[in-house]
């Protein structure tokens, strides 16, 4: 499990880092040889949903996504679980609805065969892998309320997700 989370951060990682270089080279091409990549700005887009997506699910799995804890702080030990795994079900249940709309639109661009504007690239394979990132906030969410239902944190059930 610690190695699906650690390559699900590295895809996100390069995918977010190309998405720099190609910004920063098209920069430099347009202002100082007045050339330009054709369709980066497309593809940079559909890397940085690859990016954003694939990063939704570590963040669901590890808990490092924004919280407002104020209620929860006031609370019993087992209410504050309760209001956890409440918590952990509406963001597996919304991930699950997600992914499910992406796989229709992934199955609707494949049958339109959308491209991009200059290069002709296909749009759905960048979907279908942004969606597959979103698959996996599913699974790992269900992964965090099993290991929360059973009294762990990803990190005491051996999960080194820092490091």
């Amino acid at each position: 499990m610690d190695r699906l989370v650690r390559n699900i951060e590295i895809l996100a990682g390069y995918s977010l880092g190309i998405v720099a270089l190609l910004i920063f080279a098209e920069i430099t091409l347009r202002y100082v040889f007045n050339v330009q990549i054709p369709d980066v700005y497309a593809v940079a887009a559909q890397l940085q949903g690859i990016a954003i997506f694939w990063g939704f699910a570590t963040a669901t799995f590890s808990g490092r996504h924004i919280t407002v804890d104020i209620v929860w702080e006031a609370c019993p030990p087992r209410i504050a679980l309760a209001i956890d795994t409440l918590a952990d079900l509406i963001t597996a249940a919304f991930f699950a609805a997600l992914a499910y709309m992406l796989y229709l639109k992934v199955g609707s661009l494949h049958a339109s065969g959308e491209v991009t504007n200059t290069v002709k690239l296909l749009l759905w394979p960048f979907l279908a892998i942004a969606g597959f990132g979103i698959a996996c906030s599913v699974v790992l969410g269900i992964i965090r309320i099993i290991l929360r239902l059973q009294g762990r944190t990803p990190v005491e059930a051996g999960l080194n997700l820092n490091g």
